[in-house]
């Protein structure tokens, strides 16, 4: 081959190679990125979800009592704050000048029926005109209506307690001038307590009359947390037009004393029974768009449930439909991955 030819086709072949290039690398292996998740294994358990309402005790009666008659306030007897017991007398009102006023008529019914008999004898011999004994009977008739008068105003003199109670409140002071009708006392009744509710219409279904119900104070430190008991002992079958609520009220046996008219308290009561219910925690919830979906782990993936959800009770939410016992439920991750997302189950 002339050598011309021989420098043509290696000029060639330098050509057809680029500088700097070389042979093809093989491809390298990719890893896998893995999102760390907690995971809960699915039980199932025995709830009991409960209605609770707000409510505010109340004294079971509170009596404003008012004086009966005009008159000065001559002695007044227990203490505000003391107990009294029903027919026990707590103030006096003029019951001197009351007394006297008794002694008078008790004094002049007796002359007239003495009169009246005297006359009456007279009469029976006709010594005296009928007319005669008529008046003095008529006289004797009106001193006995008088005398019954005095004793009804001695009574209403002094002022009992209607109730067993406490005295919560003096209105008036010894010597101070009163009238019939002006409040003097304020008297409660705190034996026993009442709580009026007022219950959601989607809610009254669940309360029946006589059940058994549970109250804590709002305030813990007022009775270290104590659970006390009440009984369901009206419910209204009208709803309120304003609020469309209806009434319940509830009796609160107090026998300790350890509750107080005005206190802040939940009331709760047995709304229903789920046996073998599937409840998570609420935070395991993942909303998309609307959606409720949950992740479970599955042969190292991340699956998604669309899933029914129910009531929430303690923190945890009743799973109705979606979810199956021994299923393992991402609770710590479930917001880093999605459907078919490779996982790796840590210790939480």
């Amino acid at each position: 081959m002339p050598l011309y030819l021989l420098l043509i086709l290696l000029l060639a072949g330098c050509a057809q190679e680029g500088p700097g290039e070389s042979a093809p690398e093989s491809p390298a292996t990719v890893e896998v990125k893995r999102t760390n998740v907690v995971v809960e294994t699915v039980t199932t358990r025995d709830l009991r979800e409960l209605l609770t309402l707000p409510g505010s005790l109340e004294a079971w009666e509170d009596l404003l009592l008012a004086a009966e008659i005009d008159g000065p306030v001559r002695w007044r007897g227990p203490q505000e704050g003391e107990r009294v017991q029903v027919g026990e007398p707590l103030l006096r009102i003029d019951s001197d000048s009351r007394q006297a006023a008794l002694d008078r008529a008790r004094s002049e019914a007796e002359l007239r029926t003495v009169s009246r008999d005297r006359l009456r004898r007279l009469r029976d011999e006709k010594l005296i005109s009928p007319q005669e004994y008529d008046n003095a009977a008529a006289a004797q008739d009106a001193a006995a209506a008088e005398l019954r008068q005095a004793q009804v105003a001695l009574e209403k003199s002094t002022l009992y307690a209607p109730i067993n109670g406490v005295l919560d409140k003096w209105l008036v002071d010894r010597g101070e001038y009163v009238t019939a009708g002006m409040a003097v006392a304020e008297l409660v009744q705190v034996d026993r307590l009442k709580v009026l509710l007022e219950v959601p219409e989607k809610d009254v279904g669940f309360l029946t009359l006589g059940e058994k119900v549970s109250l804590t104070p709002a305030q813990v430190n007022q009775t270290g947390g104590e659970e006390f008991s009440g009984e369901v002992i009206h419910l209204a079958y009208k709803a309120d037009p304003l609020t469309r609520t209806y009434t319940a009220k509830v009796e609160v046996a107090n026998g300790g004393g350890r509750l107080r008219p005005g206190m802040i308290v939940r009331v709760s009561a047995l709304r229903r029974e789920l046996p073998g219910a599937i409840a998570i925690p609420l935070h395991a919830v993942v909303d998309q768009e609307g959606r409720k979906l949950v992740y479970v782990a599955e042969d190292g993936t991340a699956r998604q449930r669309d899933v029914r959800l129910g009531s929430v009770i303690d923190g945890r939410v009743v799973v109705e439909a979606g979810l199956s016992p021994g299923e393992a439920l991402l609770v710590k991750g479930q917001h880093l991955v999605n459907d078919g997302s490779p996982i790796v189950i840590v210790e939480p």
